[in-house]
């Protein structure tokens, strides 16, 4: 109606007209996910055309519209979407909205910390129990009135509605779900930062943590539960990249970079302008490894094997037999295990001319009393002539130990002085260059291939592995003469 004619409304007319217009705007809210965004939050959803992507994607996904090739709906989803774009702020709302539509779900949402998920937890909660400020403010209440907290049980985490024993949980990375069921599980955000994101111990406990508990409860008819998975995609260890290839037709995915390239446009100006994302990357494309930092957080591009790793598996050269009629020497490396979760890493390689063939190995976290007969009994299997020790720490009483044992055979002691990583690095080249392993190797070998290959540029951790094949590269080049 026109402003002219609405004008020429009496008074009652006028009210009359605009209790209609809300109750039109309610309907809508009760069956639109994101005009319910709009009328609660008029201000954050008004007109950025990718949040309203990102709700009627949830919706679909939610009334099973988002369907397969096979024509069955998807029952996992997966959003992508660059940092402070409001898509924390939309599963909020999507959670609101679906305990309105339907008071038996059973939600539970994970996200890094407790921290995080309780907050996650609070502002559902306290968006369903909104009390009106004004008399014409359009509340939760307005919209689903028949959605309510269950009296004293509303603590920040868990929390029920009424006529209900359980409908909401949040929690933290690692914490207990015990006991409650899901028919919607939400991860969002599950790696707090870089750090976490590039260290592959974390990355591991977060898996586990995923595939062990958080997965493990279902309240689902059949246990179909829908999943939501919601976060920046880090790299190939990063459990929604594991997700996708494990399961790799299960998951619809709704990818929406901060910046299109081809059509010259921002994803939303007002959250993040053209001119504030290009200081933005001019100022983290200096360093490599923020560069790979900011397409994932911003492309949503996975950090690339490549760039991020020291030994990716594609920098491995291979061999299916040994070079014929041609002399060799049999060597190993041995990083022994300080403390913890270090792994006594000992590769062993014949030596022909300037290449490296690794045949065998050991890797494992026994203690150093049960090593010293498992290193006796590969130098008698591999006839190995050159033992060569890292004297850090427990290598220099290793060294001696050795020497005791196996008296006929050179046990050379090899004291690091460089920091680990950067000796590493330093090394990784001779690997990549001049080191061949077999094309099927055993299982101990492949672990401790595995754990190279694992290796980020910027970790500490678990890296036993690639520290003893650099070990011995540093050792042949500057003992034997090799890669000249």
């Amino acid at each position: 109606m026109r402003n002219n004619v609405i004008n020429e409304l009496s008074t009652t007319e006028r009210v009359n007209y605009l209790i209609l217009l809300q109750e039109d705007a309610i309907r809508k809210a009760r069956n639109n996910l994101y005009s319910f965004c709009c009328l609660l939050e008029p201000e954050f959803y008004n007109n950025r055309i990718h949040l309203k992507i990102l709700c009627d994607t949830l919706q679909d996904f939610y009334e099973g519209r988002l369907i397969k090739p096979n024509g069955v709906p998807y029952q996992k989803v997966m959003f992508r979407l660059p940092s402070q774009h409001g898509k924390s702020r939309t599963l909020v709302n999507f959670t609101k909205w679906v305990l309105g539509k339907n008071r038996e779900e059973r939600i539970i949402t994970a996200s890094h910390t407790d921290g995080q998920a309780s907050d996650l937890a609070r502002y559902t909660r306290d968006g369903i129990m909104e009390p009106k400020n004004i008399a014409t403010q359009i509340v939760y209440s307005d919209i689903f009135p028949e959605t309510k907290i269950k009296y004293g049980s509303a603590s920040v985490q868990k929390w029920a509605l009424e006529g209900q024993h359980f409908n909401y949980l949040g929690v933290g990375v690692g914490g207990s779900v015990t006991g409650k069921g899901a028919t919607i599980r939400i991860m969002d955000d599950l790696i707090k930062d870089t750090e976490t994101a590039l260290s592959s111990i974390q990355l591991s406990k977060i898996w586990m943590w995923i595939t062990s508990t958080f997965s493990d409860r279902s309240a689902a008819k059949g246990g179909e539960v829908k999943e939501i998975y919601c976060a920046t995609l880090w790299g190939e260890e990063d459990p929604q990249a594991k997700m996708e290839r494990t399961e790799p037709d299960e998951w619809y995915i709704l990818s929406m970079p901060a910046y299109n390239e081809k059509k010259d446009q921002m994803l939303c100006d007002d959250m993040m302008n053209k001119n504030s994302y290009l200081k933005l990357k001019h100022r983290m494309e200096i360093d490599s490894r923020t560069r790979l930092i900011f397409y994932a957080k911003y492309h949503c591009i996975a950090l690339s094997d490549d760039e991020s790793k020291i030994f990716p598996q594609s920098s491995l050269k291979r061999y299916r037999e040994f070079p014929e009629n041609t002399e060799y020497f049999t060597i190993t490396f041995i990083d022994s295990a300080d403390e913890g979760e270090d792994h006594f890493s000992m590769p062993i390689a014949r030596v022909y001319g300037n290449r490296v063939y690794i045949t065998d190995a050991i890797f494992d976290q026994d203690n150093l009393t049960i090593q010293e007969g498992q290193v006796q009994s590969k130098v008698k299997e591999h006839k190995i002539s050159n033992i060569v020790v890292e004297t850090n720490s427990f290598g220099a009483y290793f060294t001696r130990r050795l020497r005791e044992l196996l008296p006929g055979i050179e046990v050379f002691g090899q004291f690091a002085k460089a920091n680990k990583m950067a000796r590493i690095l330093a090394n990784s080249g001779l690997v990549k260059m001049y080191f061949y392993f077999p094309n099927a190797p055993n299982t101990t070998l492949q672990k401790l291939m595995d754990q190279a290959c694992r290796l980020l540029k910027t970790d500490n951790e678990n890296d036993d592995a690639a520290d003893s094949l650099a070990g011995m590269a540093a050792y042949l080049e500057k003992y034997h003469g090799l890669f000249k």
